[in-house]
């Protein structure tokens, strides 16, 4: 169904990205999934196809678009089938980039923001700690000022991203005495260059293989305090903002990551046959299909209108909530079904599902937990 939110332009853009995907991604992405990375040279081209920075000022290279813009990047990037891809870009993006977009000086998004819209940079957000995840406020890696330095001392860990980051966004507490702890968040930009800055190693995962995801180490690690955005203690709200969007995001990745693997699963569900008949005609199997073409349906309506509703400055922190949540745990539902409804083959790896069942498993986790999602709503809803 046409739910009529993008504009002709949007189109017109959706059409560009889809002719990428077709001829610069599909071909390689068994490639990327086996050597766990992403050429540079994609996202070079990425770059200068105008894909990174959609939303951001043209004096920094951006294109000034819309948030609209940004979801139809997700939508195509997810129908490329290379989980990693779309994971490692919306990262860029609409997790982390955004920081320096929202709290930046202009001097601060010349330097950092540019190289990231033109692909010459790759960004991450480091938030997680081995102790500290979805509790941004519990995070431990301090940030202490020296003079015209801050001094960093830390670890990070589950940063996608972070093995090859050029410009990273760090959350560190500049106050571990504040009270609320909250308030001693801050954001500190941390070039790969930086003495004291040492990365671990490439962290193996269960699915998104072509994305990288690392752990990073900070000892005595010097920044220039010019490299803090904003003031000290914005880092936890602007977090709260953008997660919105990140969150956002994650779900329109997460219906159109359903939609393929129902379609896949219809395709397969007609062309094999038992017992003289092909398999989807079998009532149980039939009602099956129908049950979670319903339920994608609905979601992706309420996606949709989140993502308009966003797009027009609404607050729908519940909405959204509600969206990651409910969409992340749909695909995992939906990846279940459709691996059973492959039977023998759905256990296979040159099966399109075999991957996309590991690969939405992470869903309901990165960007903040189902549990979270949940504790989000009730609040919101007085309980």
């Amino acid at each position: 169904m046409d739910y009529s939110i993008f504009s002709e332009e949007h189109e017109i853009f959706r059409r560009q990205v889809a002719n990428f995907v077709d001829r610069e991604v599909r071909p390689h992405v068994e490639t990327w999934e086996e050597e766990a990375r992403i050429p540079r040279e994609l996202w070079y081209r990425m770059g200068e196809l105008g894909f990174l920075g959609l939303c951001y000022d043209p004096q920094y290279g951006g294109s000034g678009a819309d948030h609209l813009f940004s979801v139809v990047l997700a939508q195509e990037l997810t129908r490329s089938r290379s989980s990693g891809l779309s994971a490692a870009v919306t990262v860029h993006n609409d997790m982390s980039t955004t920081y320096i977009d929202l709290l930046g000086t202009h001097e601060q998004k010349k330097r950092f923001l540019t190289p990231c819209t033109t692909g010459e940079a790759i960004c991450c957000i480091a938030i997680t700690e081995p102790g500290a995840g979805s509790d941004v406020a519990g995070i431990r890696t301090t940030a202490r000022r020296h003079g015209d330095t801050y001094v960093i001392n830390g670890q990070k860990t589950f940063i996608t991203n972070g093995y090859y980051a050029d410009i990273l966004v760090v959350a560190v507490k500049t106050d571990p005495e504040a009270r609320p702890p909250h308030n001693g968040v801050s954001l500190l930009v941390v070039e790969k260059d930086a003495p004291g800055f040492t990365r671990g190693r490439k962290l193996r995962k269960m699915g998104t293989h072509a994305s990288d995801t690392g752990e990073l180490f900070f000892e005595d690690c010097r920044v220039p305090a010019e490299n803090l955005l904003g003031e000290e203690g914005d880092g936890f709200r602007a977090i709260m903002m953008n997660f919105q969007k990140e969150r956002l995001i994650a779900a329109v990745s997460a219906i159109t990551s359903c939609e393929i693997m129902l379609e896949d699963t219809i395709r397969y569900c007609r062309e094999r046959r038992a017992f003289g008949r092909p398999i989807s005609s079998f009532q149980v199997n039939a009602h099956k299909l129908v049950d979670m073409a319903t339920r994608i349906e609905m979601a992706k309506l309420f996606v949709l209108h989140c993502c308009k509703a966003f797009n027009e400055g609404k607050e729908i922190v519940k909405e959204i909530s509600m969206a990651k949540y409910y969409t992340a745990e749909l695909a995992n539902r939906v990846a279940y079904h459709c691996v059973q409804l492959h039977g023998g083959y759905g256990y296979m790896q040159e099966y399109p599902i075999c991957r996309a069942y590991t690969d939405v498993r992470m869903l309901s986790i990165a960007g903040g937990t189902t549990e979270i999602m949940k504790e989000i709503v009730a609040k919101l809803m007085g309980l």
